[in-house]
């Protein structure tokens, strides 16, 4: 039996702790939590390193992909109890489980299931949806029914509301930011306009190479690290190829060749024009390390940090490309195919009403944002803007925001007040207060409300959620 005043015996739930991501986010919360709670975290197989907190194996918390013996989820279930309680020495006062929705494992909700009927205290924290762009995760079957959840932003807050969660059983809990460090050996040269991230398709690497087309006095984009998937593998080559071709000024595998701190310590200021984020350290890190912050804004993850003070009106939220600058039937039918795909892969209907809707609102007004375009026609695009002066002058004249990337005379006020507010309110004493209070909540209220997963689906698969950069089926 717990002891009064005793800390709170906390078992954080995954599939694994593999670098980065999930990880990295629960050994963030364990570590600002301190002292005032006894954690215990459990995974669906051993960490390949060592970890600085206590933790057990439960394989039938494993991916599908890495699962060896299909155990029933009432095994599961019973397997994960008994672990925890050996640990524990009794019942953990609240199962604080991590993607539980996400479908990486497809007996999980049932053994959620298992355990709610046992009358656990949990907290469900969804990060990523696999209503959003992961068909092959999906399934019909309902989410747990009368449990705590939580989301990482307001966004998704609001979703599961209008999907049937009560807000005394929904909980807002921010990621924490841990503040990037340059190299200390100092650097007259600031040549890099840095682009931190795995080249990913989402992360619209066509743009940052747009982007480079408007760069004075010998500045380069960088693009640090490579991606592993097979398609985003492709369009990575792909461009790789296209700026050797045209020599362009993008440098790639920066953070391979190179210390991240000494690139960092070079870099003038730096980009983002990712098309999709869940949490969105894009638009905190750069403030941490002194570095102004240009590229895209994406105004559902950035209205949080907006809120908390953090400055990011600078941001672009679009790019206006003319309709002649790229194939425009090819486009269409490009959107109309993937948008249709995705759609029936969810078991969605299709509204051809709905779609041409879309696509004459898309491009009203003689343009479309050039982060819809698939590679293929964003490289269309640059090579008007790279071959006609007169094309190069009437993007300017679209779209006047992109002359500061020839400039990157950011305002050190912004960049200060900034960098304070995320230090405050990203915090790991920040992220302490708003956990245990969330906990308090769930030791505290019993809930009754369930998720609507048709209004999450219709939600995350509207048509102005359809990007070609998003879809397999639009590549070459």
């Amino acid at each position: 039996m717990k002891k009064k005043n005793s800390p709170l015996r906390v078992a954080f739930i995954h599939h694994h702790l593999r670098p980065g991501g999930v990880s990295k986010v629960i050994a963030q919360q364990i570590q600002s939590l301190g002292d005032m709670v006894s954690p215990l975290l459990v995974v669906g197989e051993p960490p390949s390193g060592v970890t600085p907190f206590p933790h057990v194996v439960v394989r039938g918390l494993a991916y599908d992909r890495d699962r060896k013996d299909r155990e029933p989820p009432e095994v599961i279930a019973a397997n994960l109890e008994g672990t925890v309680y050996s640990h524990f020495e009794g019942r953990a006062d609240i199962l604080h489980f991590h993607n539980p929705t996400l479908g990486k494992n497809s007996d999980l909700l049932r053994v959620i299931q298992v355990l709610v009927e046992k009358r656990y205290r949990m907290l469900l924290q969804i990060h990523d949806f696999a209503e959003d762009g992961r068909p092959m995760n999906y399934s019909p079957e309902p989410y747990p029914a009368d449990s705590h959840y939580a989301v990482i932003n307001t966004r998704d807050y609001e979703l599961l509301l209008k999907a049937g969660l009560r807000p005394e059983g929904l909980h807002r809990i921010p990621n924490s930011v841990v503040p990037l460090r340059c190299s200390e050996e100092e650097q007259k040269v600031r040549d890099i306009v840095l682009y931190p991230v795995r080249a990913i398709r989402r992360k619209n690497i066509g743009e940052a190479v747009f982007l480079s087309l408007f760069l004075t006095g010998g500045m380069r984009v960088g693009v640090t690290l490579e991606p592993t998937g097979r398609l985003d593998c492709r369009s990575y080559d792909d461009w790789r190829c296209y700026v050797r071709e045209n020599s362009l000024p993008v440098s790639f595998r920066l953070g391979i060749e190179h210390r991240f701190e000494d690139i960092l310590a070079r870099a003038g200021c730096m980009i983002t024009t990712s098309i999709k984020e869940g949490f969105g350290y894009c638009f905190l890190e750069p403030w941490t390390c002194g570095r102004m912050l240009f590229g895209r804004g994406i105004s559902d993850i950035c209205l949080d940090f907006e809120k908390s003070g953090i400055q990011l009106g600078h941001l672009y939220r679009r790019i206006d490309i003319p309709l002649r600058f790229f194939d425009l039937e090819r486009f269409i039918t490009k959107w109309k195919r993937c948008y249709e795909e995705r759609l029936t892969r969810y078991g969605l209907p299709v509204d051809k009403y709905v779609m041409e809707d879309c696509i004459g609102s898309m491009l009203k007004g003689g343009t479309v944002d050039f982060s819809l375009l698939s590679e293929d026609l964003q490289r269309e695009v640059v090579s008007n803007v790279l071959e006609q002066k007169s094309e190069f002058d009437k993007m300017l004249d679209v779209n006047p925001f992109l002359m500061q990337f020839s400039s990157f005379k950011g305002g050190r006020e912004l960049i200060e007040s900034n960098r304070k507010k995320v230090e405050q309110q990203y915090s790991l004493i920040k992220c302490r207060e708003t956990l245990l209070t969330a906990y308090n909540q769930v030791m505290e209220r019993d809930v009754s409300h369930v998720i609507n997963k048709k209004i999450v689906l219709e939600e995350f698969n509207a048509p102005q959620k359809n990007h070609l950069l998003l879809c397999e089926a639009a590549y070459g």
